[in-house]
Formats: C-alpha cells, sequence, structure tokens
C-alpha cells in the first residue's frame, strides 16, 4: 500500500520565502500599504472613489471613479511616486491612472417591507395553524402576529 502524505498547514506554506502563496502575500501586503499611503494623500473619504489595483513591472495601477478624480491623481502623480520610491520600493517607475465607473455606485439603502397583511388572511393563517405540524404551526402564527402589528 501507498502511504498518503500528510497536507501542509497554512502557516508553513505562508511562513516559506518562496512558493506562489507567499509571493501573492507579499504582493497583497505591499498593495495594502501603498493604498494606506495614497488614500493618506488624499482628502479624507476619498478611499471610496480612489484605491489600487495592481502593480506590474513598475507600474503601479490606480482605479478612480470619475475624471474629476483622473485629473486630481495626474497633477499628484509625480509627488505621489516619489513618496512611494522612498516609503515602499524605489523600483517604482511609474504610475497609471484609469477611470473605473464601477467604483462610483452607491448601493441603495434597502427599503422597509410595505407590505401589509390583513385581518382576514391573519385568521386563515391562525386556523390553518391549528391543522399543521407544530414547527409550521410556529411560523404561521408569527406571521398571523404581523397583521396584528401592523395595524
Amino acid at each position: 500500500m501507498t502511504q498518503r502524505r500528510t497536507p501542509d498547514s497554512i502557516n508553513k506554506l505562508l511562513s516559506q520565502g518562496s512558493g506562489k502563496l507567499a509571493k501573492l502575500q507579499h504582493k497583497a501586503y505591499q498593495l495594502q500599504v501603498i493604498n494606506r499611503i495614497i488614500t493618506a494623500e488624499l482628502l479624507p473619504g476619498s478611499e471610496e472613489y480612489c484605491r489600487v489595483a495592481n502593480l506590474r513591472n513598475g507600474t503601479l495601477v490606480l482605479e478612480v471613479a470619475s475624471g474629476a478624480w483622473f485629473t486630481r491623481l495626474q497633477s499628484m502623480r509625480i509627488n505621489l511616486l516619489n513618496q512611494l520610491r522612498e516609503r515602499v520600493s524605489s523600483s517604482l517607475i511609474s504610475i497609471e491612472v484609469k477611470v473605473n465607473p464601477a467604483l462610483f455606485v452607491t448601493k441603495p439603502e434597502p427599503k422597509p417591507n410595505q407590505r401589509k397583511i390583513s385581518a382576514q388572511t391573519a385568521e386563515h393563517l391562525s386556523a390553518l395553524a391549528q391543522h399543521s405540524p407544530p414547527e409550521l404551526a410556529e411560523i404561521l402564527l408569527r406571521l398571523a402576529k404581523l397583521a396584528r402589528r401592523n395595524d
């Protein structure tokens, strides 16, 4: 019989200096640090409209929500690049800014349920609960109570 190999622990995989997972973790950490530096340089609350997208071949890719943010970052690009070279990596060559309108999409707040249960429906639910299994009866009675709450 062949002996099964036990899987490596995640801590062991992450602690190894080589390997794809360790490299991915290092890049993610580096992007987080860069993102914090950039949002600290911009106006408070700007993290909703500007984010670090990628870092490849010495080029930092930033995504912004609109043309106005694009223009703002274009004017700040040299200053940001110099600060990032000092703080993070001297191998940064340039900053590329891309407009991604999906960043600006706001999530609508959920609307409260406007549906109401009539008194007649509550009576029907209560009658049905009398002839139902206990679990279902409990649910039906809770629904029937909603009619009284809405009055």
